[in-house]
C-alpha cells in the first residue's frame, strides 16, 4: 500500500512538470537548413537562366517564384518579353536536363 501511495505521489510531481524543451538553437538550426535547402535550389535556377538567355536579358527579368513545378519570370513587356516567350520550351529543357531536382514542368511570364 505503501509503495502504491508513492507511485501515485510520484506520477502527479512528474506529471505537474513542464515538458522538456529542446535548446533554440536546435530550431534555428532545423528552420535554416529548410529555407537555405530552397534558397539554394532558387539560386541554381537562376544561374542556369542567366547563362541560358544571356545577360542584356536578365537584366530586364526577374524570376519571381518557384511553387508546384512551375517557374514565374517577371519579364519587360516589348521584345524582351517576346523573346523570352520564344525562349521558354528550351530554357525549360535546359533546366530539366541540368537540375532535375527542381522539378520544373512549366514556364509562366508575367509582365512588370
Amino acid at each position: 500500500m505503501e509503495n502504491f501511495i508513492l507511485e501515485q505521489a510520484n506520477k502527479r510531481i512528474l506529471a505537474g512538470r513542464p515538458a522538456e524543451q529542446k535548446p533554440i538553437g536546435q530550431d534555428i538550426c532545423n528552420w535554416l537548413s529548410r529555407v537555405t535547402k530552397n534558397s539554394k535550389k532558387n539560386t541554381n535556377v537562376i544561374n542556369i537562366l542567366g547563362r541560358v538567355v544571356g545577360e542584356e536579358i536578365m537584366q530586364h527579368c526577374s524570376c519571381e517564384s518557384i511553387r508546384s513545378g512551375v517557374l514565374k519570370i517577371r519579364v519587360k513587356p516589348g521584345p524582351y518579353m517576346f523573346h523570352l516567350r520564344n525562349m521558354t520550351g528550351e530554357i525549360l529543357k535546359i533546366l530539366q536536363e541540368e537540375y532535375p531536382s527542381s522539378k520544373i514542368k512549366e514556364i509562366k511570364l508575367i509582365a512588370k
